[in-house]
């Protein structure tokens, strides 16, 4: 179908906010300015340096007013084929806007213009990650793939360590014949949609943790620019399809599959397989018998107790030891470099601290007394003991344990950017915030006593330690989990969800008086995943209020404030040297490759892609390339992406090598493995398993290294002449 425009007008704010600091708080350390850079990226010239993002709340609540009116439903897999727009069966928005969302979302993150992410959003890169959809969730109803999209700023000076800001954009699937007609014309059935809950997530779970991460990014693109700085580390703002149908597209970008092993010989025919471990093998899912370098694919039908029975059989025997993994999937790669040192999660926001119930202390348990203190955040991040989610027998705490050292940092760096948050933004707003639902039922009866707005404090310590406290993840139930199993700190930050009475996740809030002798759960009260959670309930809940003093299209200001304060404490803890990072930009291009597929487990032919590369103005107009590809073959090339074919299908690391050149240089390396999946930790590789190779994990080369293939590439780019390519080595490569 053919797409309209998608532009959201919103209103020009200050590119960058002087943020007063309370004594005692931890600052930043401005970085020297460039001189000239200013001249370069075409920079309005800014103000001192800033000590820290700034979250524009115009730009997050405009865009999460429109895309939560635009595309009300966002089923995985259900939206024709993601990466053909124009097929029939891509649905209108009104039945299911997926593919529209993500050419909307691509479009607004990327967007140069001063309203969205200004000059440094020439060094964004936005790309789609197709997977088939649901795998080993048991529900194959929608036949398209999922699309885990993502938008990347390399690093300067680390860019093969990663910071991620996340966010889930799906509705749960309901059946199909919803939208029976709609190819036809028939008008949106809206008792349908509501009965099978076709359109929830819409505003709460899901979009407003998207909005959030893209007021993040540009808050955080501000900061650099404002300073003249840029970030050490890479920084990628993620999309997790198929989250309602059981965390599958986070579990899918962190892929955290052990491979398991034959227990006894498989003979060539055999269509049951003995294996030490199912290893969350599920029926659907497709599985890999590999013997390094021997390697067939099979589509799994069940699984039994040690074993796994197939729909056709092994084409080949196979001994005792014989590696089996799932079909390789994932984005994080193998090797010493594009590894991740965090994970922000932004799940369920907006109705949290410091908005009150309903914009009222008199809440349901206390019409008549008041004093019933404001929403509760639940930030659950890594944990540093075993629980239920992270037991002490898994796989996953053993990964944990491994990183402890930096877990507990990040643990300690959470927290402090959280107080630093509540301190700075408790100076903005003078430790206040006003309830904006006038209804005061302080006595009997339903006439209410003085009505006019009424001020309370916030952003105190008491209220940080009861209200936002930075907590082990109990929850279990949102994208980050699959992460913090890999081994990576993270965290997910929720606003209200359930009736829970379980403190560790903000409890007491069910609405029943405690002199009830029992207090019977109201499932989603807040209208969490229901179809009635839309833009005005967002607010409703918040304030009392459907929306500001500004019209439909404004927030009511407690609203406002609950997207802007988890925001804030992202930032602050991303900014700092052990994450994004900042540094002096220097002229210098930066240099960064990713692999097609991330993960070669199965082939020896990998697409090198190097269009996140960039000038020092943000371009890639008249960059060319150098690959050194760790074996024996080396290549320059005008084309940024280009595909390689290894020699041999034997398993083997590459250390393969980058260096971009518009007369200046930058570097990167990559260790690839190609023909098996290394085995992550806490599981032993097997003997026949090769190390990888013990480079640095930013993926920087040393000045000798630097030395040694300069020459060579100027060489071969010396003889590009009017050909793109020139290669030197045994295994030509192909551009594309």
């Amino acid at each position: 179908m053919k797409m309209r425009s998608l532009f959201v007008p919103v209103v020009v704010v200050l590119v960058v906010a002087l943020c007063a600091v309370v004594p005692g708080a931890s600052r930043a350390q401005s970085a020297p300015v460039t001189p000239g850079l200013s001249t370069v990226l075409n920079l309005p010239g800014p103000p001192a340096a800033a000590a820290h993002p700034v979250i524009d709340t115009n730009f997050l609540y405009q865009e999460l007013y429109y895309s939560a009116t635009q595309f009300i439903s966002r089923v995985a897999g259900a939206d024709g084929p993601p990466a053909s727009p124009s097929d029939v069966n891509n649905l209108p928005p009104n039945y299911n806007g997926a593919n529209e969302f993500y050419a909307w979302w691509k479009q607004q993150i990327t967007s140069t213009s001063p309203d969205h992410m200004g000059p440094m959003g020439r060094f964004l890169t936005a790309k789609d990650h197709f997977e088939p959809c649901c795998s080993g969730t048991g529900n194959q109803t929608y036949p398209w793939q999922l699309d885990d999209a993502t938008v990347t700023i390399p690093g300067q000076s680390c860019p093969g360590q990663v910071a991620l800001i996340s966010g889930h954009n799906d509705s749960t699937p309901t059946r199909t014949s919803v939208a029976s007609g709609s190819q036809s014309g028939s008008p949106t059935p809206m008792s349908g949609m509501h009965g099978g809950n076709w359109g929830n997530g819409s505003p709460f779970d899901a979009d407003s943790g998207i909005t959030m991460g893209m007021a993040e990014l540009q808050g955080l693109l501000r900061w650099y620019q404002a300073n003249h700085t840029y970030p050490a580390r890479t920084i990628k703002v993620g999309l997790f399809d198929a989250e309602e149908t059981g965390l599958v597209g986070s579990s899918e970008y962190s892929q955290t599959d052990t491979p398991t092993t034959l227990t006894s010989a498989a003979a060539a025919g055999a269509t049951t397989i003995n294996v030490a471990s199912s290893n969350g093998i599920a029926p659907g899912s497709v599985i890999v018998i590999d013997q390094f370098g021997s390697h067939e694919s099979h589509l799994v039908t069940s699984v039994g107790s040690g074993t796994v029975t197939l729909t056709s059989g092994l084409t080949a025997a196979y001994p005792a030891g014989t590696q089996v993994t799932r079909t390789a999937l994932g984005l994080i790669p193998d090797g010493p470099q594009g590894q991740y040192v965090m994970v922000a999660n932004m799940d369920q926001n907006g109705i949290e601290y410091p908005a009150y119930h309903w914009g009222t202390e008199h809440y349901l348990n206390n019409l008549a007394g008041g004093g019933v203190g404001p929403w509760y955040t639940n930030i659950n991040a890594v944990p540093l003991t075993p629980n239920d989610v992270y037991p002490a027998t898994s796989a996953g705490w053993a990964r944990i344990a491994n990183n402890m050292p930096a877990e507990t940092a990040f643990r300690t760096a959470l927290a402090d950017a959280v107080q630093q948050a509540f301190q700075v933004l408790g100076q903005k707003y003078h430790y206040s915030i006003t309830l904006e639902n006038p209804l005061r039922l302080d006595q009997v009866g339903s006439t209410p006593v003085d009505p006019e707005p009424q001020t309370v404090p916030a952003y105190t310590p008491g209220d940080l330690a009861r209200y936002s406290p930075v907590v082990d993840d109990d929850l279990g139930r949102t994208d980050q989990v699959s992460f913090i199993n890999r081994g990576i700190p993270g965290y997910g930050v929720v606003g209200a969800y359930d009736t829970s009475t379980n403190p560790v996740v903000g409890g007491n809030e069910n609405p029943y008086p405690t002199t009830y002798t029992s207090k019977p759960s109201l499932f989603q009260y807040a209208g969490y995943d229901t179809s009635d959670d839309t833009i005005q309930h967002l607010n409703y809940w918040a304030s009392g209020t459907t929306h500001g003093p500004g019209g439909v299209n404004q927030p009511s200001e407690e609203l406002r404030r609950a997207l802007e304060l988890p925001a804030t404490w992202t930032d602050y803890l991303i900014q700092r040297s052990g994450y994004g990072g900042s540094e002096t930009r220097t002229r210098n291009p930066v240099a960064y490759f990713e692999t097609g597929p991330a993960k070669p487990t199965t082939t020896n032919s990998v697409t090198f892609d190097a269009s996140f590369s960039r000038t020092a103005a943000g371009t890639t107009k008249g960059l060319k390339y150098y690959w050194d590809f760790g074996d024996g073959t080396t290549l320059a090339t005008t084309s940024p992406a280009v595909v390689h074919t290894f020699p041999g299908t034997s398993p083997h690391w590459y250390d393969v090598k980058l260096a971009v050149y518009d007369g200046n240089w930058a570097f990167y390396r990559q260790a690839v493995a190609v023909e098996f999946q290394p085995t992550l930790y806490p599981a032993t590789p097997g003997p026949r398993e090769p190390a990888p190779p013990a480079t640095d994990p930013c993926g920087n080369l040393t000045a000798q290294e630097q030395a040694a293939i300069t020459p060579r590439a100027e060489s071969l780019m010396a003889r590009l002449g009017g050909t793109t390519t020139e290669v030197h080595g045994p295994k030509p490569a192909a551009a594309r």
